[in-house]
């Protein structure tokens, strides 16, 4: 999920896939302290080079893994074409129209997010954060509402089967509890109100792509930070009467 080095001894086939989804909102605190750092460094800079700064660091900490699983979900999902060949463009190393597309779109909307909204260090945080660690319980309502998709034969499709009870909650739990601390208990309510919005999409993207595959999660990050920016930009752009501010 990262560039961030983990020991190996941490890491068996038998019990890392099932234990890994407990482990999702330490990552995202660890992936959201860089972008925040370029976000305080960034106040140095016109807006536009700024919030680029924060978007390439935020970039380059994830490994653009999660680019990838975006691009290459919305291209397979446009292509219109069979099972046989939408896994082959999945696993294509290029990308098509469609892909490159997805990936501009999805990168400029992170930058102008950024650049329009006048986000603090640890709102940037709570978005990564959110990704992350709201992952497990987003992809198990996702698989509820289209339980027709079959699992990828791939660490996708293994990690979905694999979310358990205890580790959606405690993922869960954890994730809304550091959120109230790091963007207030609106900024938290308002994440869980886009919650079921975010669905919509994820749902639409997963039917036509025909797999519950590990660029379906890496789509679900992109997403879920997307709309978190999106409603947390509008909660911080407009004041609130003070009998309502916490």
């Amino acid at each position: 999920m990262s560039r961030y080095p983990v020991p190996v001894t941490l890491w068996t086939r038998d019990s890392g896939i099932r234990i890994c989804a407990g482990w999702f909102p330490i990552a995202g605190l660890l992936v959201g302290l860089a972008p925040a750092l370029a976000d305080r460094v960034s106040d140095a800079l016109p807006v536009l080079p700024g919030a680029l700064l924060v978007v390439l660091v935020w970039t380059f900490v994830t490994g653009g893994l999660h680019w990838d699983g975006w691009a290459d979900s919305i291209e397979t999902a446009l292509s219109g074409q069979d099972a046989d060949e939408k896994k082959r463009i999945r696993k294509d190393p290029h990308l098509g129209t469609f892909g490159i597309l997805a990936l501009m779109a999805g990168f400029l909307t992170k930058l102008f997010l950024i650049a329009g909204y006048a986000f603090g260090p640890w709102d940037v945080v709570g978005v990564v954060l959110w990704g992350r660690g709201i992952l497990p319980l987003f992809l198990f309502l996702v698989r509820r509402l289209a339980p027709e998709v079959p699992l990828s034969e791939g660490l996708g499709g293994m990690f979905v089967s694999e979310i358990r009870t205890w580790t959606l909650l405690f993922s869960s739990i954890v994730t809304g509890t550091a959120l109230v601390f790091l963007v207030g208990v609106l900024g938290t309510i308002v994440f869980l109100a886009g919650l079921p919005l975010s669905l919509i999409p994820a749902r639409w993207i997963l039917i036509r792509q025909d797999s519950f595959s590990g660029d379906f999660i890496g789509f679900c990050i992109e997403l879920l930070e997307m709309t978190a920016l999106v409603f947390l930009g509008i909660l911080r752009s407009h004041s609130f009467h003070p009998s309502l501010s916490l």
